[in-house]
């Protein structure tokens, strides 16, 4: 059996039109995203400068997630996934033009209200643009379409934040706002001109059961299988630190300030590492170590710790250039982590209940990474503790999913290596090489 040669990003782009355009309207939308919510975070911490105030704006942009994500998967996994990405980009890009009304700190409602009802259609947009790659792409091409995505919001929020911070401080809060909007409507422009994109199994969609019994479907789905269990978690790990974006805006004003940038500036910098991070890592893995499911598994597990270790320095760096710095190789792990297991996902799940597995892994990660800014925003303005402190504690915690990890996927090769009395795992389930011209097997938990 000939081995595929690996798709290059160039080959994937220039023979996939419909990929080419899906990407195209990730590319414009995310730079409008990043490009914005520098500008929130620059008004609300000049307006009230509350840690609670700052962490309220994350909750907002993810909470609502987990209260209708669940649901959201039903829905991407019954209609057209391209109609639902086309109507949450017009939405959207409607309300990023209220925006432009936060003037004065009476306002600030509007930006909390408007962040939940954007962060509402999102729930749906998502799943459906990470539920959709793998009907839109051959087997072969999957790792390098996760990667460029992947790179694509990485390299978005290093041009975005970086523009955005400059931006603010030049032209005013409205000018981002306005772009933003526009964004969305280019975005959903390019996915329109893709052809319709309905789950490839259209049994779902003619079942007359109502959403609640698709959705404990689905959840059975995933239960009767540990390691799609271990795979729908991997993310939320990720999320037991993400409170550490509440520090940001604190250390690029009230510690790592310099006379060379303003606050919004420092801001944009630091965001804009976290996209170079995020835009190296899975490059640089793929590239130097190849893209087996074993590669993509032992790296979820390192990639924690790559997390904990950067974060701790960060919390102690002298000034933001240093910190940025760290911010950059913590997000390098992270964004590994996040790239994998996303390809994982699309190598494991079932078309049929992909929307569902995506919206569901999202809604537990937005409650973690909510109650984590919670924890943050509160102990910042309630504890005896500086922002360092905070931020060192915090740092630490990714050290618990990194062993959990290990020690899932420890046990799990032994339980499955006793059930097949030593046979090789490679012959059971297939080579975890993808082969060109034919289904990608199921990958192989116990590859050594």
């Amino acid at each position: 059996m000939r081995l595929a040669k690996r798709v290059t990003y160039w080959e994937l782009l220039r023979d996939n039109e419909s990929f080419r355009k899906l990407w195209l309207g990730q590319l414009v939308s995310n730079l409008g995203d990043w490009f914005s919510t520098i500008a929130i975070y620059g008004i609300i911490i000049q307006l009230s400068g509350s840690g609670q105030a700052i962490a309220g704006v994350i909750i907002a942009k993810m909470l609502p997630n987990f209260f209708v994500g669940p649901y959201a998967g039903v829905i991407v996994d019954r209609f057209d996934r391209k109609k639902i990405m086309i109507w949450s980009d017009i939405l959207r890009g409607v309300l990023a033009l209220g925006f432009i009304f936060l003037s004065k700190p009476e306002h600030l409602w509007i930006a909390y209200f408007l962040m939940i009802l954007q962060t509402l259609l999102a729930s749906f947009f998502e799943p459906a643009r990470n539920a959709v790659i793998p009907n839109i792409t051959k087997r072969s091409e999957i790792v390098a379409a996760n990667a460029l995505a992947g790179s694509t919001w990485s390299a978005m929020l290093a041009i975005g934040a970086a523009i955005g911070g400059a931006a603010t401080a030049l032209l005013g809060i409205q000018t981002a706002f306005i772009i933003d909007a526009g964004t969305f409507m280019l975005s959903a422009y390019f996915i329109w001109t893709i052809p319709s994109l309905k789950a490839k199994d259209d049994e779902l969609r003619k079942e007359s059961g109502a959403g609640f019994s698709q959705l404990v479907e689905g959840i059975k789905y995933i239960k009767d299988d540990v390691y799609k269990i271990g795979l729908l978690f991997v993310k939320p790990g990720l999320a037991l630190s993400g409170g550490i974006l509440t520090l940001f805006p604190f250390f690029a004003e009230k510690i790592m300030l310099t006379p060379l940038l303003s606050t919004t500036a420092g801001l944009g910098l630091l965001y804009a590492s976290r996209g170079v991070g995020a835009f190296i890592g899975p490059i640089f893995v793929r590239k130097y170590f190849g893209e087996s499911p074993r590669i993509m598994r032992r790296t979820i597990g390192f990639g924690y710790l790559v997390i904990s270790i950067s974060f701790i320095l960060f919390s102690q760096a002298p000034n933001i250039w240093i910190g940025s710095l760290f911010v950059m190789t913590g997000t390098f792990g992270g964004a590994c982590i996040w790239f994998f297991s996303t390809t994982l996902i699309h190598i494991e799940v079932e078309d049929r209940y992909r929307g569902r597995f995506f919206a569901l892994e999202l809604s537990i990660f937005t409650l973690i990474i909510s109650i984590s800014t919670v924890i943050v925003g509160w102990s910042l303005d309630n504890l005896p503790l500086t922002a360092r402190e905070v931020g060192f504690r915090l740092a630490l915690v990714p050290i618990i999913p990194s062993l959990l990890w290990f020690i899932f996927l420890f046990s799990y090769k032994k339980r499955r290596g006793n059930k097949t009395s030593g046979k090789n795992w490679s012959a059971v389930h297939g080579q975890a090489s993808i082969t060109e011209g034919s289904e990608l097997p199921p990958s192989d938990i116990v590859e050594d």
